[in-house]
């Protein structure tokens, strides 16, 4: 990501990210050195809480920008994107391969039914049913999809991978971001991230995507212009083909990202003490809550979603 961002000086580069200060490997463990991104006033925001549309609008402005890099390096210079893209493992494929995964999310498929049920949304029932069905294959298939305008990720789009800036004690509009966690980048399309994104981060705001979406493409339309390329290495019709796929992925997998999100801050496994051993998708197993959270979450994603 980084190597991106050294390839052309434009009048608004994508900086949101801390810098890289030392990468090194000590006793068979990786070691890398970053900003302290909270001396620069950067805080997280509450992992139980949605991000208001101004917040997500900010991050979106983010990815415009990073994408549009890819896009354009792809575009300039593809034998570098290349390089810079075999390195790139995909760990999502790993995780959602997992038959830990896959177990966790039938089970949580019946436990969401359940619940809608419950609070008598039948409609919703049906419509999460149906698009859950064979939910775990079904996302694995739009994962591992590449092509041509597949282009290089953040991929690990949750209410903690991103630290705000505010000014004047405002905490309802951010002047800045800051992304973390890059280890699960890959190369898939930009509506990844997209769906991904919105759906764990600001399901409240679902009324909103198709909004939003629109303003992300314009400002992916100026970003690669500045870099020297064209729009049409990616059309506005293309995001909407892709979008549609991972909505389906995204909200498929949302209930097990609200559980997660929502858990008791003491159940949440301390992930820099991971080893290769240790199964990821099964410490990332929680139970879905019938609390009023979870549920105003998941019900405006099933409302906006099209079969």
């Amino acid at each position: 990501m980084i190597i991106l961002c050294n390839f052309w000086q434009v009048a608004t580069p994508f900086s949101a990210h801390p810098k890289c200060y030392k990468c090194l490997k000590l006793d068979n463990r990786e070691v890398i050195v970053l900003e302290n991104l909270r001396t620069l006033g950067y805080e997280l925001h509450a992992k139980r809480s949605c991000l208001n549309v101004h917040h997500s609008r900010l991050v979106l402005k983010e990815y415009a920008k990073l994408h549009a890099l890819s896009f354009a390096l792809k575009d300039q210079n593809r034998k570098q994107f290349d390089a810079i893209a075999k390195f790139s493992h995909d760990a999502w494929v790993d995780i959602l391969s997992a038959a830990s995964l896959q177990r966790s999310m039938k089970n949580s498929r019946q436990d969401v039914l359940a619940l809608l049920k419950k609070r008598g949304d039948m409609h919703l029932y049906e419509k999460f049913s149906q698009v859950s069905k064979d939910g775990p294959k079904k996302i694995l298939e739009i994962f591992q999809t590449t092509d041509e305008q597949s282009v290089i990720l953040h991929g690990d789009c949750w209410n903690n991978n991103f630290m705000f800036q505010y000014q004047n004690g405002d905490r309802t509009t951010p002047t800045a971001v800051k992304i973390l966690d890059w280890q699960t980048s890959s190369l898939r399309s930009p509506a990844c991230d997209l769906a991904m994104f919105l759906c764990l981060t600001s399901a409240h705001s679902a009324h909103m995507f198709d909004q939003l979406l629109k303003e992300y493409y314009e400002q992916l339309s100026q970003y690669l212009v500045q870099l020297g390329s064209s729009p049409s290495l990616f059309t506005f019709e293309d995001l909407q083909r892709h979008w549609k796929k991972f909505i389906v992925a995204a909200i498929i997998f949302a209930p097990s990202g609200f559980s997660f999100a929502l858990a008791d801050q003491e159940k949440i496994p301390e992930f820099g003490d991971i080893t290769e051993e240790i199964d990821v998708a099964e410490l990332m197993d929680f139970p879905i809550p019938e609390t009023d959270d979870f549920y105003g979450r998941l019900k405006p994603l099933l409302e906006y979603l099209t079969l």
